[in-house]
């Protein structure tokens, strides 16, 4: 079996090349909304009118003040979106770049990040759905809120070294994009961001608490809400960002090579 070279890692390489993945992560966006009247605000509308719509559902079904389970529910779908699409293209994240990796020698996990920052872009003009519902509905800004920007970046890290974890085999088997589609809507469902925690009750707490996309969304929900997030939440995010980061990187050590045969 050959050995796994670390020295042809590339995740360092990528970091220090921005222009590999944040330009071209903004040219994507203006080439997807190219003559658009409003561009990117369609999905800001389309997001804001779900929101409203599942909102007062919810509510009214839930039997719940519409003033604390709006700005719940639209925080946590807002973020949900971003985590899921994410993850979702990320199963493509080599295919969709398959005529430059032939053509280019370019660091793999840059496609990759280029993804992440795109759907960053995406994330923040939703993220004024969030801003209204918050400063009018919710229970307003405080400096607590300001504990959300470290949480959405560690998340947004673990995030992306999942993605690798997730587009090397998904290059190699075109089988398994299904498999991971159909892993993140059942995740929608048994993550609590149309319900509650303590709908559940204490027996089956644990159901919630051994669930990962709970605490990537606690660590940006609880600040914007006005509460800290538990320290399980920062330590579940810092231990997915070191296990997918040591998976993400073997993998890029011994199939690197490979990925562009595979396309």
């Amino acid at each position: 079996m050959r050995p796994i070279n670390f020295r042809r890692n590339e995740l360092w390489d990528t970091v220090k090349a921005p222009h590999l993945w944040g330009l071209l992560a903004w040219y994507d966006i203006k080439q997807r909304y190219r003559r658009s009247v409003l561009g990117p605000l369609w999905m800001t509308l389309s997001t804001s009118i779900l929101i409203a719509t599942l909102g007062i559902v919810w509510s009214l079904i839930f039997n719940m003040r519409i003033q604390e389970y709006l700005p719940f529910y639209a925080v946590g779908q807002v973020v949900w979106s971003f985590y899921s699409m994410q993850i979702n293209e990320s199963c493509i994240g080599f295919t969709q770049f398959a005529g430059i990796m032939k053509q280019t020698r370019l660091p793999v996990p840059s496609y990759i990040l280029r993804l992440v920052i795109r759907n960053l872009i995406i994330f923040a003009h939703n993220f004024l759905v969030v801003a209204v519902v918050i400063s009018f509905i919710g229970p307003g800004w405080s400096w607590t809120a300001l504990v959300a920007i470290p949480g959405l970046l560690l998340a947004s890290i673990a995030i992306y070294f999942a993605s690798l974890c997730i587009a090397i085999p998904c290059t190699r088997f075109r089988d398994l994009q299904p498999v991971v589609q159909n892993i993140i809507m059942i995740g929608f469902y048994v993550t609590p961001i149309l319900w509650q925690p303590k709908t559940l009750g204490d027996q089956f707490l644990w159901l919630v608490n051994l669930n990962l996309a709970t605490h990537l969304i606690s660590v940006v929900r609880d600040p914007l809400l006005g509460t800290l997030p538990p320290l399980q939440s920062w330590v579940w995010m810092l231990g997915a960002i070191v296990f997918f980061g040591v998976i993400a990187s073997l993998s890029l050590s011994r199939y690197r090579q490979r990925i562009a045969y595979w396309l």
